[in-house]
């Protein structure tokens, strides 16, 4: 096992790292004037992959400490929906080739969450809608009941073959055959449900081929919150 993560680190490091050190070395030749157009192409490819580069790390880090327990989650009350919408605000004016299409009117409500993970598990499905649906329509929801919210995060991408909508949250899970298989480090899906069970929720998929992927985010709600109300304005 220990071999196969080595295999695993090694291969996925080498490949953002031959990008960088191959664009450079060509940018840096003395026998070769380039235009500013292509070093400008060639400077973004190598920006694109140092943050490749810098997000494969982080996921690595966070792997061994969650396989360690040593992950660190800070529950505190939050509005989840307060943080969701800055969190689409955020993915709006920034680079993703996405239509984000956002409920109109989230509803109120508390949990006990940590900011940070809840970010960072949203910015994961936002980078794999843009990796494996480029240019697809986002539909945002939330549902509630009295104890629990289900946020619902809908591509209209490709799709997934069934019998691999649970093997996505493994460690290390490619899906095969997949024509943007290589650039994901196979981690992100995996923090992330380890993340949403730490906050006592859960994640999952559905989907059909050529009709898109939902992901499914179901958390607690915090009840019973002193100058709370459920209609407040």
């Amino acid at each position: 096992l220990q071999e196969n993560f080595i295999a695993t680190v090694s291969h996925d490091l080498r490949s953002p790292l031959g990008f960088i050190k191959g664009y450079a070395t060509t940018l840096l030749r003395e026998d070769t004037k380039w235009d500013s157009s292509i070093r400008r192409e060639f400077l973004t490819i190598i920006d694109e992959e140092a943050d490749r580069l810098g997000e494969l790390i982080d996921n690595l880090l966070d792997s061994s400490r969650l396989q360690a327990g040593t992950l660190s989650i800070d529950l505190q009350q939050l509005r989840i929906d307060t943080l969701l919408r800055d969190i689409i605000q955020r993915a709006i004016a920034g680079t993703y080739k996405l239509n984000i299409i956002p409920q109109t009117n989230f509803p109120k409500v508390l949990i006990n969450g940590d900011s940070r993970r809840l970010v960072q598990v949203f910015d994961n499905l936002f980078r794999n809608a843009d990796k494996y649906a480029s240019g697809s329509l986002i539909k945002i929801s939330m549902d509630t009941t009295s104890e629990r919210v289900l946020i619902t995060f809908q591509d209209f991408g490709p799709g997934i073959p069934e019998e691999h909508l649970e093997d996505i949250f493994k460690r290390f899970y490619r899906l095969p055959h997949h024509s943007n298989a290589g650039r994901g480090s196979g981690l992100g899906l995996y923090i992330c449900r380890k993340i949403i069970r730490a906050h006592g929720g859960e994640i999952y998929a559905k989907s059909k081929i050529g009709q898109g992927t939902a992901f499914f985010i179901d958390l607690p709600r915090v009840k019973n919150i002193d100058g709370y109300e459920e209609n407040e304005k």
